[in-house]
């Protein structure tokens, strides 16, 4: 027996009622609640004075209790991959290598003890810190195709005592899950490019025996969308609803692409989305039409996705983004309480009739600390709205102080009840190291660092030999050092390589001694060929002046006497010319 005495509560009933009351819990049911603020019943005098010897008295006159919270969508394999998966894009196909490799040592289908034990430290971690932050109901969607992950699902749930729905790529029969029945296995259909028409009917066959619910993430990659389009001639919501696929079970997770047709589809079948909004934030810069699901009065939940830690500022991040809704603080506050649980865990007629904090009901609450003095509240002051508006604009995980789930406390005081946080803490570490190692993390950080910084570098006019020195990393760090010290960084200056012509030969090539055919003047006075010279008989500067002047002298005299002769035979005014002697070459410059 536990008495709640003088609690704010946000009951989530029919009427929206918030006020101060006292809860009487016998087992895992609200026995009797009592008004707080009325005067002359004395109910929880009574109550006290009845079970003293076995009721277990609780001051809650600074808690604010409330259904726990609904993650719609939680993806535990990411949780610790967030550094790398913000790399990823909706609209890429090339994905980071780090992150391939650790899902595929995740996702193996012949698991050891190794990766069992990795997969119970993820889904203990990922489910106590919900659990912490409020979070009592939950949707675990993986990618894995096997059932290796649900045994350390149950395992942790245990622990827990969260209500779950595990949804996952199922590849086997209908019998294959019979004995996961408590997880509420659904089916999660991704990557509608590698659909077939089997596959679709083979989904069929399990919705209509062990499985209720269909979660798509499909619609996020215009090129596969097209893709599906061109090969089936329709949408891929246009074919699910031709077998029946599309009902009020069905919800869409973040999808981006669907034109009219298909939220025509949706609308009239029912069926819902669930917004990741980091998700969104992240995966892709195009507009989510939120505005357009809203008008056509579908419904949505805020889930944490990927991306996601805490819930209520996703559901901030959401509402900031979208300001020209003006959605309201209660219609926020639904999307992450009552509406994802009348959607996938309450299978009541009547919705949302468990969820909500009333007497027959479930023992089962989320407690809000408001004794810090950085988080004052006067409720006194506010109504259901204003309590609301609370919530949404100032709430964290970290104002979480208790969860109790069926008349147990499984967070008392911000600290597990039936878990070691810090044993918890330990074995996560260990396992992120381990899959970080898996996927070489280190080692392909350093080598896209060194490609980055060679890509800064001018290779302008550098050699083949001298950019792969660049490019060569050696892990000897000494060696790597002699190395770069024997080579010197040249000045920038371009390189410019001229196209030769055949047959044209360059100034700087060297020279090629060949025989010249020379003529008879020539070899009878080779002091004057200027194209040969003999380096053997070569003389000095001064002596080859000398005999210039003289050669000079001689000419000249030989062309006055030649003048003077042909002025006695010639008339004065005729041009006249003049002729050397055989035996006689000009120098370059002479007239």
């Amino acid at each position: 027996m536990i008495i709640l005495k003088d609690a704010y509560v946000l009951t989530f009933n029919k009427n929206n009622d918030f006020g101060r009351y006292s809860i009487l819990i016998n087992e895992n049911r609200i026995t009797d609640m009592a008004d707080s603020t009325a005067k002359g019943t004395g109910k929880v005098e009574k109550w006290i004075e009845q079970y003293s010897g076995t009721a277990e008295i609780i001051d809650c006159s600074k808690k604010i209790l409330l259904p726990p919270l609904v993650n719609a969508c939680l993806r535990s394999e990411g949780s610790l991959l967030h550094y790398l998966l913000k790399r990823r894009h909706y609209e890429k196909a090339e994905e980071d290598l780090c992150t391939d490799l650790i899902f595929n040592y995740l996702y193996q289908e012949l698991p050891g003890e190794a990766i069992q034990n990795d997969l119970q430290n993820i889904y203990s971690y990922s489910f106590n810190r919900s659990l912490k932050s409020g979070v009592g109901f939950l949707n675990e969607i993986s990618l894995r195709k096997d059932t290796n992950h649900l045994l350390p699902i149950t395992n942790a749930v245990k622990n827990t005592g969260q209500e779950i729905s595990v949804c996952y790529p199922i590849k086997q029969d209908v019998n294959t899950i019979r004995d996961y029945k408590y997880l509420n296995p659904s089916f999660y259909v991704t990557q509608e490019n590698q659909l077939t028409v089997y596959d679709i009917s083979g989904i069929t066959e399990l919705k209509s025996h062990n499985v209720r619910d269909l979660y798509l993430e499909v619609a996020v990659n215009k090129d596969i969308t097209d893709q599906f389009r061109q090969t089936f001639h329709k949408s891929v919501i246009s074919l699910f609803d031709e077998y029946d696929l599309i009902d009020s079970h069905t919800s869409l997770i973040n999808p981006l692409y669907l034109d009219y047709n298909d939220m025509k589809i949706i609308k009239d079948k029912k069926a819902n989305i669930i917004i990741c909004p980091r998700d969104l934030n992240y995966f892709t810069a195009r507009y989510f039409p939120i505005d357009d699901y809203i008008g056509h009065g579908i419904k949505f939940s805020i889930a944490t996705g990927w991306l996601g830690e805490d819930i209520l500022k996703d559901m901030r991040l959401f509402r900031n983004k979208y300001k020209e809704l003006n959605l309201s603080s209660t219609e926020l506050l639904n999307s992450i309480t009552r509406t994802p649980h009348s959607l996938y865990f309450d299978s009541n007629s009547d919705g949302d009739n468990n969820y909500r904090i009333d007497i027959n009901k479930p023992a089962t609450f989320s407690f809000i600390d408001i004794s810090d003095l950085r988080f004052q509240f006067f409720p006194e002051e506010y109504t259901y709205s204003g309590v609301c508006d609370f919530i949404v604009d100032n709430l964290t995980s970290n104002n979480f102080s208790d969860v109790m789930i069926d008349g147990v406390f499984k967070v008392k005081n911000n600290r597990l009840v039936n878990a070691d946080e810090e044993s918890l803490v330990e074995k996560i570490n260990t396992t992120r190291e381990e899959l970080y190692k898996t996927g070489k993390y280190e080692e392909l950080k350093k080598k896209k660092q060194a490609r980055e910084s060679s890509e800064k570098l001018d290779m302008t006019g550098r050699t083949d030999d001298e950019i792969k020195l660049f490019s060569d990393k050696t892990e000897d760090a000494a060696v790597n050092t002699e190395q770069h010290d024997e080579f010197r960084i040249k000045t920038k200056i371009p390189a410019f390589r001229q196209k030769k012509v055949p047959g044209q030969r360059s100034l700087f090539e060297e020279f090629e001694h060949v025989s010249i055919v020379q003529s008879e003047d020539f070899q009878q006075t080779p002091m004057l060929n200027l194209l040969v010279t003999d380096p053997e008989s070569s003389k000095s500067v001064e002596d080859e002046i000398i005999q210039a002047k003289a050669v000079d002298e001689t000419i000249i005299k030989r062309l006055g006497t030649e003048k003077k002769a042909e002025k006695s035979s010639k008339p004065v005014n005729a041009e006249s010319k003049v002729e050397l002697p055989k035996n006689v070459k000009l120098k370059f410059g002479d007239d």
